[in-house]
């Protein structure tokens, strides 16, 4: 009987050490989740934190885009009435070509007239002077 007990105490003392071996690898695993959820929650705050400057990029990304097409539509504005003012501005100069032509075909025909009363003058005095002569 003395060997059957000793039997059992070393049956007995080896589930022992077997119990403290698991124990230890429990602390581990333990130890190690313990580590996992630190090394998570150092994740999680790293995505909130990367969330909010995504937030704060895209609310800029909005923003920049409101401006680029106030710029844009102003420049359209802005290009849209210089167009206006240049075609008003060829329009007047048109007008004031057309007038300058008709002034100088007056004075081209006041030329011809003033050419004509002349030569008649001229002819005049000649005939005057041949019938002195004569």
């Amino acid at each position: 009987m003395d060997q059957k007990l000793e039997l059992i105490l070393k049956k007995l003392s080896s589930l022992e050490s077997g119990q403290k071996e698991l124990n230890q690898k429990f602390e581990a695993l333990e130890s190690g989740q313990k580590e996992l959820n630190n090394k998570f929650e150092v994740l999680e705050s790293g995505q909130k934190e990367m969330k909010q400057r995504l937030e704060v990029m895209g609310s800029g990304q909005k923003e920049l885009g409101q401006i680029v097409r106030a710029i844009r539509d102003r420049s359209e504005e802005t290009t849209a009435t210089k167009i206006d003012a240049l075609s008003m501005d060829v329009h007047h100069l048109h007008g004031e070509i057309a007038g300058v032509k008709e002034e100088i075909k007056d004075l081209w025909n006041g030329v011809i007239f003033v050419n004509r009363k002349v030569a008649d003058a001229e002819l005049e005095i000649n005939m005057m002077k041949q019938s002195k002569n004569q």
